[in-house]
C-alpha cells in the first residue's frame, strides 16, 4: 500500500503477479521435495519479504531512470548551449573574415602607393647622383682653375 506503482492497471497487474508468483515457488518447492527429498519452506514472512524486496527494487530502478533523465536532460542541455556557441563563433568568424578582407583591401592600396612613391624617391635619388657627380666634376674643374689661377697671380707678383 505504501509503494506508489503509478496508474490503476499497472497497480493490478503487480497484485495479481506477485501472489501467483508465490504460488508458483510453492509449487516448484513441492517438486523439489519429491526430487531432491528436502524441504524448501515459504511462509507468510517470505511473501512479506517478496514484496519488500519489490519495493526495494522498485524504488533503485526508478532511481536509477531518474539519473539518467537528469543526464539526458544535462547533456541535451550543453548540446543545446554548445551549438548557440558555435553559431555566435561563426557569426563572430564571418564579420572578423569581412574586417580582414577590408584591411587587405586598404594595406593593398597603401602598398600600391609606397611601391609608386618609391619609384620616384629612385628616380629622383638617381637625378640626384647624378647631379651630385656633375657638382664634383664642376667644383674639380673650378679647384683646377682657382689652382691655376693662384699660380698665375703669383707668377704675375
Amino acid at each position: 500500500a505504501d509503494v506508489d506503482l503509478g496508474d490503476a492497471k499497472i497497480r493490478e497487474t503487480v497484485e495479481t503477479f506477485l501472489p501467483y508468483s508465490f504460488t508458483e515457488v510453492n509449487k516448484m518447492a513441492e517438486k523439489f521435495k519429491r526430487v531432491e527429498r528436502r524441504f524448501v519452506y515459504t511462509t507468510p514472512k517470505s511473501f512479506l519479504e517478496l514484496l519488500k524486496l519489490y519495493g526495494v527494487l522498485l524504488g533503485r530502478k526508478r532511481s536509477e531512470a531518474d539519473s539518467s533523465i537528469d543526464r539526458l536532460s544535462n547533456g541535451l542541455q550543453k548540446l543545446r548551449e554548445t551549438a548557440e556557441a558555435v553559431t555566435q563563433i561563426e557569426a563572430d568568424l564571418k564579420i572578423s573574415l569581412e574586417e580582414a578582407d577590408q584591411k587587405k583591401t586598404v594595406a593593398e592600396g597603401i602598398a600600391e602607393v609606397v611601391s609608386k612613391e618609391k619609384a620616384i624617391v629612385e628616380v629622383e635619388t638617381a637625378k640626384a647622383q647624378v647631379q651630385a657627380a656633375d657638382v664634383f666634376q664642376i667644383q674639380e674643374e673650378v679647384s683646377y682653375k682657382q689652382k691655376n689661377t693662384e699660380e698665375d697671380l703669383a707668377k704675375a707678383e
